[in-house]
C-alpha cells in the first residue's frame, strides 16, 4: 500500500463516523454503508506519487464525488423503472380495465424502489437488463457472490411483498 493510500485509509478509519454522518447527507442509510465500504477500496488503492498534502481534504472530496455518482445512479435507475412501468401501463387496455391491470405493476413498481439501494441496482441490472453475476460485480465493485445475495434477498422480499399483498 502506497504512503498516501496508507494515511487516507487511517483517516478513513479515525474518522469513520464523521464520514457516515457526511455522506448520509446525500444517501440513504444503506447506500451509506456502501459507500463507506467503497471508499476504503478506493482509498487503499491511491497511488504514491503525487504525496497528498490535506489528506483529510482529499478523502472527503472522494466521499462527495462518491456518493454524488452513487446518487445520481440512483436517481437515473429510479427513473427507468418509471419509464419502464408507464411503459408497461401504457402498453394495453383502456378504462377500468387498464386501471385494474395497473395496480399490481405499481406495486411492484414500488416494492422494487423501496429495496435498499446496491440490493435495487443488482436486480434491476440482472433481471432488467440481463447483465451476469460477474458483470454486476465487475461495474459495481464488489464480489460475485455479494451481487447474487442481493439479487436473491431482492427476489424474496418481493415475493414476501407480493404474498403480503394477496392475502
Amino acid at each position: 500500500m502506497s504512503p498516501n493510500a496508507l494515511a487516507l485509509v487511517e483517516l478513513l478509519i479515525r474518522e469513520r463516523r464523521a464520514l457516515s454522518r457526511f455522506i448520509a447527507r446525500y444517501l440513504d442509510p444503506a447506500s451509506t454503508e456502501d459507500t463507506l465500504q467503497n471508499l476504503y477500496l478506493k482509498a487503499s488503492s491511491v497511488p504514491g506519487e503525487p504525496p497528498i498534502l490535506e489528506p483529510r481534504g482529499y478523502l472527503y472530496r472522494m466521499a462527495y464525488h462518491h456518493a454524488l455518482n452513487r446518487s445520481q445512479a440512483d436517481a437515473r435507475e429510479r427513473r427507468a423503472m418509471a419509464e419502464y412501468a408507464a411503459d408497461m401501463a401504457g402498453a394495453g387496455h383502456d378504462g377500468e380495465a387498464q386501471a385494474l391491470d395497473q395496480a399490481p405493476l405499481r406495486e411492484l413498481t414500488q416494492t422494487i424502489l423501496a429495496l435498499p439501494g446496491q440490493v435495487r441496482e443488482c436486480f434491476a441490472l440482472n433481471r432488467y437488463l440481463g447483465l451476469s453475476e460477474r458483470e454486476i460485480a465487475t461495474r459495481l465493485g464488489i464480489s460475485k457472490s455479494l451481487v447474487g445475495k442481493h439479487v436473491l434477498r431482492a427476489a424474496l422480499l418481493i415475493q414476501q411483498h407480493q404474498q403480503g399483498v394477496r392475502r
